[in-house]
């Protein structure tokens, strides 16, 4: 062992003092040292730092690290901060394995994740710093055993699943639309393409149907059959132009494959800012009725969400609901907390809990179940009901982050690789200013005005005697645009020459650019009144910036609450929930089918750069593990981390992902390619076999032959504002061949029985004994 002591020493001390990562004092005598090693070299648990190190904008660290024993390790770091908020990725070669870390407050702080090395022997690691700078104290591998990590990888194109670039909204709507035994999706855009219909045709490429003539103002949507026919229609919600201008959602009725809007027949006709629809079946008559969760409309006093009646002849009456109908937040998650086989909601923002009684009323139960610490706490914005413990009960995973408007203040982004700064900052009255070092020209682009009926312009201001410039900016309608905006660049690139000086005046709006000299320059963009939504730009060919107002933090910490029956806890901490968070959404599944449902959480990222979604791994022993090289993300793409779901798309047994990627992405459809998964079985829930009642809400048991039991709920794997009907039911089933018994209950209570099954598997619930 001293042999090895004294050979590895060297080759540590040279890593610490390349000149690529600067200068670090780990390395001190060889007595100090050989000592310090003595205790840190472990074939099984080795520890890279010698002492504290501190990242920089200029100063990475990096070691070399001996792989022996597993390839894959559990990495954990202590780190601490004295900024507000932080981030830390970790690089095997050019290789990233810990994508951007969130480090969310002042202090001190441990970090873990999964990193899979994928082969033995000598290994360069690098440690970088964003947003602040971090002190690294310990950095520490342990071998981690029979866990199967999750591997995906993007078949888009090869499915011809190609979509434009453009905004979502709270995720997709997956069901089988076309009846054939697959499903197929309904993707929301927003504001700049309309609602999309995705046909599942099997291994051929699938076919893409606009549901709409043009764009509107579409936010969430649900699949269900609300005339009971055997097929499924689709509601679509519209907004109301920030309760200006109200409209009604649209139903569009399913005509063998043909989609007509059948609101003006069926009843849905009340005005609101549509945000959230939802199938449920709120009289526990055997039809589906409808819940439709909106924005809130200044200035009106009537119910804030509406609810409709089936009246069974394929229309609606509209019902009030007390107390529900005001609740706060406009995004909800349809599940069963109780377990009682009735219909509950979850409303986000704040976390509302109404246990559904089955007669058209909600308690609301938040004060008795919901944990002290998150009663009445906003900026929590979706969630997914998970059986984390296998133990019957239904937990919660709530995602905690900021919506485009909060962002929208203060949030300052700066990569010290790319040299690029980016900024998005309100349009609201008031000056906000950086300073920042560049030794040359740098460039002006992304300019981002998002329209508020301002109509003056906003220029660039160049240097002491002001040089007026104008860029062209997003954010405007066509109709708009100001006119010496149409015919400009989108981008400049500005000399220290032409920002030579700086004004002692800036009272005109605008972006004000000066070259202060020795490579010092300055920024300010002025705001003489509330001129736009936001202001956001980009700036390149900078060193280092600095600034004296505090940054948007942008982590809300998610939070795993665990179902104890008659309430629920935080166990966030317990369940190593990974620390920080801007998450916009998540879904769940069992990923490997080991027999335990994990977690994949939706990230918003940085303001221009991609960063890898969470997949948080249960290791069926209490807690998950989380791994950033799961593959079902495209570091290239254009657009940020938003909300998808977790599905078989083609009916393998293995659970595949859709992930629609917000803010000018596209959509992507990735196909589960794990290595060695373990069993599952599938089962295909038609409607009930005596009165003909839809699947949502059913619920699926089953009990392997070494007496296990698994439960699946009939609805969406996850929702913020739209809701899927995942009646094809995945369990996975780890070791397990063998299925003793399984029990369909729809939620009228009909229930069908089946006993002695095979794994790997489809069962329809018609061949049910």
């Amino acid at each position: 062992m001293m042999k090895f002591k004294k050979r590895l020493l060297p080759i540590l001390c040279a890593a610490f003092s390349s000149a690529a990562v600067g200068v670090l004092t780990g390395c001190a005598s060889p007595e100090v040292n050989e000592t310090l090693q003595s205790e840190q070299v472990d074939l099984q648990n080795q520890k890279l730092l010698l002492s504290p190190v501190l990242l920089t904008n200029d100063k990475n660290y990096s070691a070399l690290y001996s792989v022996q024993g597993s390839t894959l390790k559990r990495l954990t770091m202590d780190v601490e901060i004295e900024q507000n908020y932080a981030n830390i990725s970790v690089y095997d070669g050019d290789r990233l394995i810990a994508d951007n870390l969130n480090i969310p407050k002042k202090g001190k702080h441990q970090l873990n994740l999964l990193v899979d090395f994928e082969s033995k022997g000598e290994k360069n690691l690098t440690f970088v710093r964003r947003s602040a700078d971090v002190k690294l104290l310990n950095v520490q591998f342990e071998d981690v055993s029979g866990l199967v990590l999750p591997k995906f990888k993007d078949q888009s194109k090869a499915l011809g699943f190609e979509t434009e670039v453009t905004y979502k909204y709270g995720g997709p709507s997956i069901g089988d639309v076309d009846n054939d035994g697959d499903y197929d999706l309904v993707l929301n855009n927003h504001n700049h393409v309309p609602t999309q219909l995705v046909t599942n045709n099997g291994d051929q490429p699938v076919d893409i149907k606009k549901l709409f003539d043009s764009p509107l103002d579409f936010h969430g949507s649900t699949v269900g059959d609300y005339d009971n026919d055997g097929d499924l229609d689709i509601m679509v919600a519209q907004g109301g132009a920030n309760g200006t201008n109200p409209t009604s959602y649209i139903l569009l009725k399913n005509e063998n494959g043909e989609f007509v809007n059948a609101s003006p027949e069926a009843g849905i006709l009340t005005p609101a800012r549509g945000r959230s629809p939802r199938w449920i079946d709120l009289d526990l008559d055997g039809d589906l009725d409808v819940a439709l969760f909106n924005a809130k409309t200044p200035n009106y006093d009537g119910p804030r969400h509406l609810f409709y009646e089936n009246n069974g002849d394929g229309t609606f009456s509209q019902k009030t609901i007390d107390g529900i109908e005001h609740a706060a937040g406009e995004r909800l998650l349809v599940t069963d907390f109780n377990h009682d086989n009735i219909d509950d909601i979850i409303v986000f923002s704040p976390i509302t809990l109404w246990q559904g009684t089955g007669d058209f009323s909600f308690t609301d139960v938040t004060k008795t179940k919901l944990p002290k610490s998150l009663i009445g706490k906003s900026g929590y914005y979706g969630g997914a009901d998970i059986d984390a413990n296998n133990d019957g009960l239904l937990d919660l995973y709530v995602t905690g982050g900021r919506t485009h408007y909060q962002l929208s203040r203060k949030s300052i982004d700066f990569n010290p690789k790319t040299k690029r700064l980016d900024i998005r900052d309100d349009g609201e009255k008031g000056t906000t200013a950086v300073k920042f070092k560049a030794d040359g020209d740098i460039r002006l682009s992304d300019m981002d005005l998002t329209y508020r009926q301002y109509n003056d312009g906003f220029a660039i201001f160049l240097g002491q005697d002001k040089q007026r410039k104008i860029v062209k900016a997003k954010g405007f309608m066509p109709i708009q645009l100001p006119k010496e905006m149409k015919n400009a660049p989108s981008e400049m690139s500005i000399s220290p020459e032409q920002a030579a000086g700086w004004p002692q005046e800036r009272k005109v709006n605008g972006l004000y650019i000066g070259h202060l000299g020795n490579g010092e320059w300055k920024a300010e963009w002025v705001r003489d009144q509330n001129i736009y939504w936001t202001v956001t730009f980009s700036l390149t060919g900078l060193n280092d910036v600095e600034y004296d107002w505090q940054a948007n933090n942008r982590n809300v910490q998610d939070r795993l609450l665990i179902n104890q029956g008659d309430k629920f806890v935080d166990a966030t901490q317990k369940w190593n929930i990974p620390l920080g968070a801007n998450s916009w959404g998540v879904t769940r599944g069992d990923l490997n089918n080991d027999g335990w449902q994990d977690l994949f959480v939706y990230r918003y990222g940085y303001l221009n750069e991609r960063v890898a979604d969470l997949m948080l791994i249960n290791n069926g022993k209490g807690s998950f593990e989380t791994f950033t090289e799961h593959g079902a993300f495209d570091a290239t793409d254009t657009g940020h981390g938003d909300m998808g779901q977790a599905f078989d798309f083609n009916n393998d047994g293995l659970l595949d992902m859709l992930n629609g990627s917000e803010e000018e992405g596209t959509w992507y459809l990735y196909n589960n390619q794990t290595q060695t998964p373990g069993h599952y079985v599938l089962f295909d829930l038609g409607y009930s076999p005596k009165h003909h009642v839809d699947p949502y809400s059913a619920l699926v048991t089953i009990e392997t032959a070494s007496g296990k039991k698994y439960q699946q709920r009939v609805g969406s794997a996850g929702a913020v504002h739209s809701q899927s009907l995942l009646d094809i039911v995945h369990f996975g089933l780890g070791d397990e061949t063998q299925i003793k018994s399984a029990h369909i209950r729809w939620r009228n209570g009909e229930t069908a029985e089946f006993s002695n099954l095979k794994a790997n598997r489809l069962y329809k619930s018609e061949d049910a004994q």
